[in-house]
């Protein structure tokens, strides 16, 4: 029995990390973009349309209340056969949550950019986004268990690259230091021996062939956030 390999999530070296002194292009992946926009209007819809019941899976299910403002966003629907009512949303990891200019992020959602910048164009916090992120990509995945669209969203995500050190050929410790002032050439700095090499240099000596993949790190909580 053979085994498919996930899709792997494709990243550019030299994107910056942050745009205090180049601004970061937009790397939006349109297909995502399109394809996760359709399924928010669908899930999102203020049809009155029942669909079928998220608890029993019934199909006998009613209009409760329809969408208003401020409340309920979206229409309620009941079901006959459990006596439940729900939304679109119940039962998936949209359950309550409240996006803001929801256009602008599914368009940021495939582009590689950190956090904070993203919360910056967005007008909101860096703690919604990293909510909003999570709970997308659970949804994503559970639209598409392939991987598939999971594996075009590379918002707030931190890289490191696959590669040894060329200095003291420790692997798993190397990760991107900026740019070189005088060729803005990509650098690495190893964390086992603290020198930086350039990333130019590091992939020539691997010889042709050599694809670079990048590891995704989870970055360490804040120490200023209260827990």
């Amino acid at each position: 029995m053979t085994t498919t390999a996930p899709p792997k999530r494709i990243f550019d070296p030299m994107m910056p990390r942050t745009g205090h002194y180049r601004p970061i292009p937009d790397t939006e992946d349109k297909a995502l973009t399109a394809w996760l926009q359709g399924q928010f209007d669908e899930i999102l819809s203020l049809s009155e349309a029942p669909p079928r019941c998220p608890h029993c899976g019934g199909g006998e299910t009613v209009l409760a209340t329809r969408a208003a403002h401020p409340k309920p966003v979206l229409p309620v629907f009941r079901c006959v056969a459990c006596d439940v009512h729900f939304r679109r949303t119940t039962g998936t990891p949209l359950s309550r949550l409240k996006f803001h200019n929801l256009p602008q992020f599914i368009r940021l959602l495939s582009q590689q950019r950190p956090v904070t910048d993203a919360a910056a164009i967005l007008g909101v916090k860096p703690v919604s986004v990293t909510r909003w992120i999570k709970r997308t990509r659970q949804w994503i995945l559970q639209l598409d268990p392939s991987g598939h669209w999971d594996a075009k969203v590379r918002l707030g995500m931190e890289i490191r690259p696959d590669i040894v050190c060329p200095h003291c050929g420790v692997a798993d410790q190397m990760h991107y230091r900026g740019f070189a002032s005088d060729s803005g050439v990509r650098l690495c700095r190893c964390d086992a021996c603290g020198r930086l090499c350039r990333l130019s240099g590091v992939l020539h000596d691997q010889g042709p062939g050599f694809v670079l993949e990048h590891r995704v790190v989870a970055r360490p909580p804040s120490p200023r956030r209260k827990a």
